[in-house]
């Protein structure tokens, strides 16, 4: 007899584990969801419902860390961790649905929670078709702005269109293509400035690509002159607050994806001494309601994507935290992550192209479903190796 620890990352190594007993097909299945634990990070809940959420947890075989304040009875909010998995989650859930407190609305959220762990599959909508996220798809830069903080900013559209073509060969899934720098300290470029470069190359590029094209801009004028000649994707860092609306109507009307990204200050500023309280709760809640106002333009959410903004306002530890939690907003949409070439990863490991393939490949272990890189051969032969790891 040989016993050892079992590693479960995820519902589809729980299911095989179980599998591999030879157990019954029909019994396998619902073994599986007795296995991984959820964690469930709930936060600012009413103290009386956070003793109600222990309560049922326990009646479920679960359990949760609440506040001391909770024990004692005080009134006020604070926060909870609640620790199940996901079959008593789903039990907890039907519990939490016949109780007041706002513990009906947080049941709806734990199901959407739950149901989120059986997911092989997501896709991410664009015009009439969709970007398959089975697999992490690589997305390639494609810089037209000169003060590229990444130092490869070109200024000829044939040079982008050779570019763009190489990164397909290697392995990109989507383009990204911009015509304004957003590195720390940058001034912003006008709209006529910005369509002038862009536009050239984007013809270019949608004449001769198989794959999608984002274009990485958050002017109204500029979208809509990429809109019109077949962009795709829009890429906003500023997640429609400059738009005054029409951004989002013309991204509604034209079916056009979306990346939703956060940032602390603008460009400009960012990088001043930028401070949260708790960084991944803080972006979070800053995304949730970012999609929230792109659907009452009638945006649908598989069109939507968010990108938590490694580097935009954050220090190095804020982007450490949020690589280690991309995971956490998959609940939103398909996630970006963004962390190629960034300071934080060059003071860490240095500038070697060998660094940025392994931040990239990290943020895709963390929860990433679309990585935006400017190394997309690397890149996409190191998630090969991923890949068949997962597999395996």
């Amino acid at each position: 007899m040989q016993i050892r620890k079992a590693s479960i990352t995820d519902y589809t190594d729980a299911l095989k584990l179980v599998k591999n007993t030879g157990c019954d097909v029909y019994a396998a299945p619902l073994l599986a969801k007795k296995s991984a634990v959820i964690a469930v990070s709930i936060e600012k809940i009413d103290n009386r419902a956070a003793n109600i959420l222990k309560q049922d947890a326990i009646s479920c075989g679960a359990d949760a860390a609440v506040s001391i304040e909770v024990s004692k009875f005080k009134k006020g909010l604070s926060n909870a961790v609640l620790f199940a998995t996901a079959a008593q989650l789903e039990k907890i859930a039907k519990k939490l649905s016949l109780q007041p407190f706002g513990l009906k609305e947080a049941a709806v959220r734990l199901l959407s929670i739950q149901k989120s762990f059986f997911e092989k599959k997501r896709k991410w909508a664009y015009k009439n078709s969709f970007i398959n996220l089975s697999k992490p798809a690589v997305m390639g830069i494609v810089n037209m702005d000169p003060n590229s903080f990444s130092g490869d900013g070109l200024t000829d559209p044939y040079k982008a269109l050779e570019q763009a073509l190489k990164f397909e060969e290697d392995g990109a899934l989507i383009i990204d293509i911009g015509a304004e720098s957003s590195r720390p300290g940058v001034k912003p470029i006008d709209a006529k400035t910005e369509i002038k470069r862009l536009i050239p190359a984007l013809k270019k590029i949608k004449k001769k690509l198989k794959a999608p094209v984002s274009v990485d801009t958050y002017k109204y004028e500029t979208a809509k002159a990429a809109i019109d000649e077949g962009a795709d994707i829009i890429n906003d860092i500023f997640s429609l607050k400059r738009g005054s609306g029409r951004l989002a109507r013309l991204i509604a009307d034209s079916k056009t994806g979306l990346i939703l990204m956060h940032m602390k200050g603008v460009p400009k500023n960012m990088q001043k001494n930028p401070f949260y309280e708790n960084c991944v709760s803080e972006v979070f809640e800053f995304l949730q309601e970012r999609k929230t106002y792109a659907e009452s333009f009638g945006i649908k959410s598989e069109f939507i994507a968010v990108d938590p903004g490694p580097g935009f306002g954050k220090t190095a530890r804020h982007n450490f935290e949020l690589v280690k939690n991309m995971g956490v907003f998959s609940s939103l949409g398909a996630v970006v992550g963004a962390v190629s070439r960034k300071r934080f990863v060059k003071e860490t490991a240095g500038k070697d192209i060998s660094s940025f393939a392994a931040a990239n490949l990290l943020t895709v272990l963390f929860g990433a479903d679309i990585i935006r890189v400017h190394d997309v051969k690397e890149t996409a032969n190191a998630l090969k190796i991923m890949e068949a790891l997962r597999t395996s």
